[in-house]
């Protein structure tokens, strides 16, 4: 528990505590710094505070010392006249997010405000208490100006109390940056949007991952504008389609995939590190998982800084249907089903009223046990606002026992059904018998995919283009 600097009489871990000598003077404590690892929606971040009684300064921040997310974030949040509610919604901000308020024409670049822990309303105060520190002096040097500034500064405090609609879009690219969910599923948020999206080549500079003399270097090789629908960061229709059904990361997800890969021939091909964009070889071989369907392999590994990516892909065409696949789990072995989701696959458990929508996960390749523990997981990360110590006590309450319905589902306390959708029908749960007909607790049925499912993936155009006996090498997607 960290314990504020302006206490003096608190106890204090010394190693926590920084000092600053003052001469002859007892050193004075001046910051305390805590610590977090794998708490919350970051690997590892601290929290730093700092104060001097005798000016009564006090100041705070969060400092991320973990790693950066795969992919930048970016929420928006609609916040309605007299929703006081979102307005009291939590946020974390990272000193490399954008903060803009389109209705305000208002922008915190990033590295303006330090990152911090915060709620809505405190981000609109801080930035108004930002603006009015040289107000005075601006007010004599040039009145016109100050006048100006006067009115922003009036709409801002009718947005801080909720006297106006607006909007905030907080946008990271370093992924480290959080708008509260009450819901726990912004998915599922009425007034809140969260996109992810891969960094383009400047924004990797600016925080960092990319040397600006590397970036210059790879220039030529031309960028997929960011809003290109069909080859851009949210693409869809056929470029969605191309997409890695799952990566293969850990121990447990290469033993799994090692049962079904018996490679008859392996194509090597030069490419880059995702994570320090040397010289790296990526090995593609395709193998058949036995009732499902045929896959490409594909992994990479950086001799450089040791990097390892594997990526499944489907073989073949695409699927005429979805697909809908039911486990009824009441013994040890159903735990240990292996388990293909895709990022396609939305997942429900109808007995703990769980529902994982589509893309909420992305791919994963792990067992009916690896699947529950890593939803968990997740929900424990992402719910941080209604789990810590400043949720209320019915936030707490409720999902406390939500979370130990999913326990007692793991522990097989009781019987309880997974079900898997998917639209691709790219996902797989493994029989226990040598015929998946013949196996008493798992069914899988297919369904007509609806017109926007199609939409979303493309395969109306596709059916276009067969109907029109096109030539689907001749056609630019570009």
């Amino acid at each position: 528990m960290a314990v504020a600097a302006d206490q003096p009489d608190a106890a204090v871990d010394p190693a926590n505590a920084i000092y600053v000598d003052q001469g002859d003077e007892e050193p004075v404590r001046a910051a305390l710094c805590l610590q977090l690892h794998n708490h919350g929606v970051f690997n590892t971040y601290t929290l730093c505070g700092r104060s001097a009684p005798h000016s009564l300064y006090r100041n705070s921040e969060v400092l991320f010392t973990g790693a950066f997310g795969e992919q930048g974030i970016k929420y928006t949040l609609t916040v309605a006249k007299g929703d006081l509610q979102a307005l009291s919604r939590q946020v974390v901000k990272s000193d490399s997010a954008v903060v803009t308020v389109p209705e305000l024409e208002l922008e915190i670049p990033a590295a303006t405000q330090k990152g911090s822990i915060t709620t809505v309303e405190g981000l609109l105060m801080e930035t108004a208490s930002n603006i009015k520190l040289l107000q005075e002096e601006r007010r004599a040097a040039d009145p016109t100006t100050a006048e100006l500034i006067d009115d922003f500064l009036t709409k801002l405090d009718s947005c801080q109390q909720g006297g106006r609609d607006f909007t905030v879009i907080v946008n990271d690219p370093a992924g480290n940056s959080y708008v509260e969910s009450p819901g726990g599923n912004p998915r599922q948020d009425a007034i809140l949007q969260a996109e992810h999206y891969d960094r383009t080549r400047q924004q990797q500079v600016d925080i960092g991952l990319l040397a600006p003399e590397e970036a210059q270097a790879s220039a030529e090789q031309g960028e997929i504008d960011a809003s290109d629908p069909h080859h851009g960061p949210r693409a869809v229709g056929a470029s969605a389609l191309q997409k890695a059904l799952a990566r293969i990361q850990g121990d447990k997800a290469e033993k799994i995939m090692s049962k079904y890969t018996a490679p008859e021939e392996v194509i090597e091909l030069p490419g880059h590190c995702m994570a320090c964009n040397a010289d790296a070889v990526t090995r593609v071989f395709e193998t058949s998982i036995p009732y499902f369907k045929e896959v490409v392999i594909m992994s990479n590994a950086c001799d450089t800084c040791g990097y390892r990516s594997s990526d499944i892909k489907a073989g073949g065409g695409v699927s005429e249907k979805g697909s809908n696949i039911t486990l009824a789990v009441s013994e040890q072995e159903d735990l240990r089903r292996d388990v293909i989701k895709a990022e396609s696959a939305s997942i429900s458990i109808p007995e703990a009223d769980l529902e994982v929508t589509t893309g909420s996960m992305g791919g994963l390749v792990t067992t009916v046990e690896g699947l529950l523990e890593q939803i968990i997981t997740a929900l424990r990360q992402t719910q941080t606002f209604q789990l810590g110590d400043s949720a209320s006590a019915l936030d707490r309450s409720t999902w406390g026992a939500f979370f130990q319905k999913l326990e007692d589902c793991m522990a097989l306390k009781q019987s309880w059904t997974l079900k898997i959708t998917d639209p691709l029908s790219n996902s797989f749960i493994a029989p226990c018998t040598e015929n998946p007909e013949t196996d008493p607790r798992l069914t899988s049925e297919e369904y007509q995919r609806s017109a926007e499912e199609d939409e979303e993936y493309g395969i109306d155009h596709l059916k276009k283009y067969a109907g029109e006996g096109l030539n689907m090498d001749s056609i630019d997607l570009n």
